[in-house]
Protein backbone atom coordinates (compact mmCIF):
# COMPACT_ATOMS: atom_id res chain seq x y z
CA UNK A 1 0.00 0.00 0.00
CA UNK A 2 0.90 3.45 -0.66
CA UNK A 3 -0.11 6.60 0.11
CA UNK A 4 0.08 9.52 -2.76
CA UNK A 5 -2.22 12.73 -3.99
CA UNK A 6 -4.86 12.40 -6.12
CA UNK A 7 -7.55 14.35 -7.80
CA UNK A 8 -10.25 15.54 -4.88
CA UNK A 9 -12.89 13.02 -7.42
CA UNK A 10 -11.20 9.96 -6.63
CA UNK A 11 -11.97 10.22 -2.78
CA UNK A 12 -15.99 11.05 -4.05
CA UNK A 13 -16.92 6.70 -3.89
CA UNK A 14 -15.34 6.10 -0.39
CA UNK A 15 -16.57 9.48 1.00
CA UNK A 16 -19.95 8.31 0.07
CA UNK A 17 -19.69 4.81 1.00
CA UNK A 18 -18.07 5.31 4.58
CA UNK A 19 -19.30 9.00 5.28
CA UNK A 20 -22.29 9.80 3.77
CA UNK A 21 -24.14 6.46 2.18
CA UNK A 22 -27.77 8.57 2.15
CA UNK A 23 -26.17 11.07 -0.54
CA UNK A 24 -25.20 10.58 -4.34
CA UNK A 25 -22.36 10.09 -5.35
CA UNK A 26 -22.94 13.55 -6.95
CA UNK A 27 -23.31 15.34 -3.78
CA UNK A 28 -19.67 14.23 -2.75
CA UNK A 29 -18.13 17.12 -4.00
CA UNK A 30 -17.55 19.55 -1.36
CA UNK A 31 -17.15 23.28 -0.99
CA UNK A 32 -13.84 23.85 -1.24
CA UNK A 33 -12.69 20.40 -3.63
CA UNK A 34 -11.63 22.93 -6.08
CA UNK A 35 -10.29 25.78 -4.28
CA UNK A 36 -6.58 26.44 -4.76
CA UNK A 37 -4.41 24.63 -2.45
CA UNK A 38 -6.70 21.72 -2.05
CA UNK A 39 -4.78 18.63 -1.64
CA UNK A 40 -6.57 15.43 -1.84
CA UNK A 41 -4.48 12.32 -0.29
CA UNK A 42 -5.79 8.62 -0.61
CA UNK A 43 -4.11 5.07 0.48
CA UNK A 44 -4.15 2.76 -2.34
CA UNK A 45 -3.48 -0.64 -2.96
CA UNK A 46 -0.97 -2.48 -5.79
CA UNK A 47 -4.20 -3.19 -7.80
CA UNK A 48 -5.15 0.93 -7.17
CA UNK A 49 -8.06 0.33 -5.23
CA UNK A 50 -8.46 2.88 -3.06
CA UNK A 51 -8.14 2.16 0.99
CA UNK A 52 -8.56 5.40 2.92
CA UNK A 53 -8.59 9.13 1.86
CA UNK A 54 -8.64 12.49 3.03
CA UNK A 55 -9.01 16.12 2.01
CA UNK A 56 -7.04 18.92 3.31
CA UNK A 57 -7.49 22.98 2.20
CA UNK A 58 -6.59 26.03 3.77
CA UNK A 59 -9.53 27.54 6.07
CA UNK A 60 -9.77 29.39 9.39
CA UNK A 61 -10.65 27.47 12.45
CA UNK A 62 -13.75 27.83 13.55
CA UNK A 63 -12.80 29.09 17.21
CA UNK A 64 -9.10 31.55 17.87
CA UNK A 65 -6.33 29.53 17.99
CA UNK A 66 -5.09 31.57 21.13
CA UNK A 67 -7.96 30.65 23.24
CA UNK A 68 -6.70 27.19 22.58
CA UNK A 69 -3.84 27.32 24.26
CA UNK A 70 -1.89 27.75 20.62
CA UNK A 71 1.29 29.17 20.93
CA UNK A 72 1.25 33.14 20.01
CA UNK A 73 1.70 33.13 16.00
CA UNK A 74 0.32 29.44 15.29
CA UNK A 75 -2.86 29.15 13.43
CA UNK A 76 -2.77 32.25 11.26
CA UNK A 77 -5.50 32.19 8.81
CA UNK A 78 -2.60 31.79 6.17
CA UNK A 79 -1.31 28.87 8.04
CA UNK A 80 -4.41 27.49 9.32
CA UNK A 81 -5.82 23.82 6.98
CA UNK A 82 -9.21 21.64 7.70
CA UNK A 83 -9.08 18.54 7.15
CA UNK A 84 -12.09 16.96 5.64
CA UNK A 85 -13.42 13.58 4.48
CA UNK A 86 -11.31 11.19 6.40
CA UNK A 87 -12.66 7.60 5.43
CA UNK A 88 -11.08 4.25 5.32
CA UNK A 89 -13.28 1.19 4.22
CA UNK A 90 -15.05 0.04 6.19
CA UNK A 91 -13.64 -3.54 6.37
CA UNK A 92 -10.27 -2.33 6.62
CA UNK A 93 -10.59 0.06 9.62
CA UNK A 94 -8.01 -0.04 12.49
CA UNK A 95 -5.27 -1.39 10.64
CA UNK A 96 -3.63 1.93 10.28
CA UNK A 97 -4.20 3.02 6.78
CA UNK A 98 -5.97 6.31 8.41
CA UNK A 99 -2.91 6.92 10.31
CA UNK A 100 -0.74 7.04 6.84
CA UNK A 101 -3.17 9.26 4.95
CA UNK A 102 -3.41 11.44 8.41
CA UNK A 103 0.80 11.50 8.45
CA UNK A 104 0.72 12.50 4.84
CA UNK A 105 -1.38 15.23 5.27
CA UNK A 106 0.39 17.20 7.98
CA UNK A 107 4.03 16.36 5.85
CA UNK A 108 1.69 18.43 3.14
CA UNK A 109 0.80 20.93 5.17
CA UNK A 110 4.09 21.19 7.06
CA UNK A 111 5.57 21.71 3.40
CA UNK A 112 2.98 24.38 3.03
CA UNK A 113 4.24 26.20 5.80
CA UNK A 114 1.07 25.42 7.60
CA UNK A 115 0.85 25.63 11.51
CA UNK A 116 -2.80 24.07 12.56
CA UNK A 117 -4.92 21.24 11.47
CA UNK A 118 -8.52 21.37 12.60
CA UNK A 119 -11.47 19.11 12.06
CA UNK A 120 -15.23 18.44 12.55
CA UNK A 121 -14.94 14.97 14.07
CA UNK A 122 -17.20 12.33 14.10
CA UNK A 123 -17.38 11.18 18.07
CA UNK A 124 -16.91 7.90 17.23
CA UNK A 125 -13.81 8.60 15.85
CA UNK A 126 -12.54 11.11 18.39
CA UNK A 127 -9.79 8.28 19.59
CA UNK A 128 -8.47 8.03 16.05
CA UNK A 129 -7.96 11.59 16.08
CA UNK A 130 -6.51 12.26 19.73
CA UNK A 131 -3.95 9.22 19.05
CA UNK A 132 -3.10 11.45 15.99
CA UNK A 133 -2.41 14.72 18.13
CA UNK A 134 -6.05 16.29 17.73
CA UNK A 135 -7.34 18.13 21.00
CA UNK A 136 -10.88 18.38 21.14
CA UNK A 137 -11.86 22.39 21.44
CA UNK A 138 -15.91 23.19 21.84
CA UNK A 139 -18.95 21.18 22.59
CA UNK A 140 -20.47 18.47 20.69
CA UNK A 141 -23.03 19.57 17.93
CA UNK A 142 -25.05 17.55 15.39
CA UNK A 143 -24.35 17.86 11.67
CA UNK A 144 -27.98 17.14 10.42
CA UNK A 145 -28.32 13.39 8.34
CA UNK A 146 -24.36 12.97 9.45
CA UNK A 147 -24.72 12.89 13.30
CA UNK A 148 -22.73 13.57 16.28
CA UNK A 149 -19.23 15.34 15.86
CA UNK A 150 -17.46 17.45 17.55
CA UNK A 151 -14.17 20.68 16.41
CA UNK A 152 -10.57 19.13 16.80
CA UNK A 153 -6.93 20.63 16.30
CA UNK A 154 -3.31 19.79 16.17
CA UNK A 155 -0.30 21.26 16.15
CA UNK A 156 1.87 20.92 12.45
CA UNK A 157 5.95 22.18 12.54
CA UNK A 158 6.10 23.78 9.33
CA UNK A 159 8.67 23.90 7.01
CA UNK A 160 8.97 26.95 5.16
CA UNK A 161 11.12 28.09 2.41
CA UNK A 162 14.53 30.04 3.44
Amino acid sequence: MRVEQVPTPASYALRQAVLRPHQGIVEMAWEGDDQPGTATFAAVDSAGSVLGVATVLPQPAPFDPLEAGVRSGAGSKEATWRLRGMATRRDLQGQGIGSKVIAAVVDHVAGQGGDLIWCNARVGAIAFYNKAGFENWGDEFVLPNVGPHVVMWRLVEPRRAP
